[in-house]
């Protein structure tokens, strides 16, 4: 099977490069891992992801649900129409979203850094614009253009991140040197790939009040999904703090950046060539078959990479962080095997956006989501940061279990 799979990629060459810019991503967000390790104080770090819990939460509510309609109209409503209501759509969202960021920074965190909510409002806007432009190249097939985008993106950060400690600059604090790294590295990759985009003009006259309602009825879903999928992403952060402290939120963050990555980063290799044939314009049944294909594949990679992950993890832990993080290298398998569940998630999801049947996604992620909730406050007092990563385990497993029932219905 693995002899297939190698035989699926060499055949064609975009997939070959998705593959290999894939590995380079790998290494810049290995050593980008390292020098945050050793540059940002764990409580340092454990705010910027306090904070980037919140603008998640956000992000889910406004910004996600907006992307994945774009996504899913790409080859449909956003050719006849045109891109002109998608844009002034997209400039209300972003203007609610903040107000609602800034108010919980303020209100909850008693957060007064103007600065910061400066940097936090070009961030919105930014990676908005950015994950349009991503799943535009991915659907239209445009690897080579989507791979070279990720990985300027990274590299542009990284190059930032490292320079500012290298001439040891001090006009930003170690929170907004973070949040800085993610606003430069999509700065570069837009003003180099921006052409590539395409903005449709209108072959159909609509209304925007019926553009909106479309939008609503697609979006509406997910917006209810965003906020349990948040909570299976982002709540453990919250309740580290909760009972631990920020300290601890940053060593859990650490390992689990380094746990997370390695599917992160296999899995796209996968998505990106499957996401065009799913959203294509075929039958359901054919649709099954395809990412029962790549689900076969990609979980035999995951178990061999488990596997070695499991007997390695001190030595990844020592390799890719510092001893600043050292009571957390035990969480890198734990959280290696919870995204290896979520990433095979992804993949049978896709289906579900492809056919507009989001509300199982929602389902799935309700359940999901009250089981890793009740998990995370039984076994964090109990058992501290593992506690917080077998809660994870949990409820993506759950959600596994929902998602394959509902795949099996199609």
């Amino acid at each position: 099977m693995i002899k297939n799979l190698l035989k699926l990629y060499s055949s064609n060459k975009d997939q070959t490069y998705v593959i290999l810019t894939q590995v380079i991503n790998a290494i810049i967000g290995l050593v980008s891992g390292k020098l945050i390790a050793l540059y940002i104080l764990p409580k340092d770090f454990g705010a910027y992801n306090i904070q980037f819990a919140t603008y998640s939460l956000v992000a889910a509510f406004f910004i996600n649900p907006f992307v994945q309609f774009v996504k899913s109209t790409n080859n449909s409503l956003l050719t006849r129409i045109g891109s002109k209501f998608y844009v002034y759509t997209f400039i209300g969202l972003i203007l609610v979203g903040y107000t609602f960021l800034v108010s919980a920074l303020y209100f909850v965190y008693d957060i007064t850094d103007l600065k910061l909510y400066v940097i936090l409002f070009c961030f919105l806007i930014l990676i908005g614009v950015y994950s349009v432009f991503s799943d535009f190249f991915m659907v239209k097939s445009k690897l080579v253009v989507f791979s070279k985008f990720s990985v300027f993106k990274g590299l542009a950060g990284l190059l930032f991140f490292g320079l500012f400690v290298y001439f040891s600059l001090d006009w930003l604090t170690s929170v907004e040197l973070l949040w800085y790294m993610q606003i430069i590295g999509i700065i570069v990759a837009l003003s180099l790939f921006y052409k590539n985009y395409l903005f449709f003009k209108s072959k159909l006259l609509v209304s925007y009040s019926s553009f909106f309602k479309r939008y609503i009825k697609f979006a509406l879903p997910l917006v209810f999904l965003a906020f349990w999928a948040w909570i299976n992403n982002f709540f453990d952060r919250y309740a580290l703090e909760y009972f631990l402290s920020l300290n601890d939120v940053g060593v859990y963050n650490a390992n689990y950046g380094v746990g997370s990555k390695f599917f992160i980063l296999l899995s796209p290799i996968f998505m990106i060539t499957m996401t065009p044939k799913v959203y294509a314009l075929v039958k359901p049944a054919v649709k099954k078959g395809i990412i029962i294909k790549y689900f076969k594949y990609y979980s035999i990679i995951g178990i061999i990479l488990l596997s070695i992950i499991f007997f390695t993890k001190s030595f990844i832990g020592n390799m890719l962080l510092s001893q600043s993080y050292q009571e957390g290298f035990f969480i890198i398998f734990w959280i290696a095997l919870a995204f290896f569940i979520l990433t095979l998630i992804h993949l049978f999801e896709s289906i579900f956006y492809s056919e507009n049947k989001t509300k199982i996604i929602l389902y799935a992620n309700i359940v999901s989501a009250i089981v890793n909730v009740t998990a995370n406050i039984i076994f964090i007092p109990l058992y501290g940061l593992i506690g917080a990563a077998i809660a994870t385990v949990i409820g993506f497993l759950i959600q596994f279990i929902v998602v394959i029932y509902n795949f099996n219905k199609i």
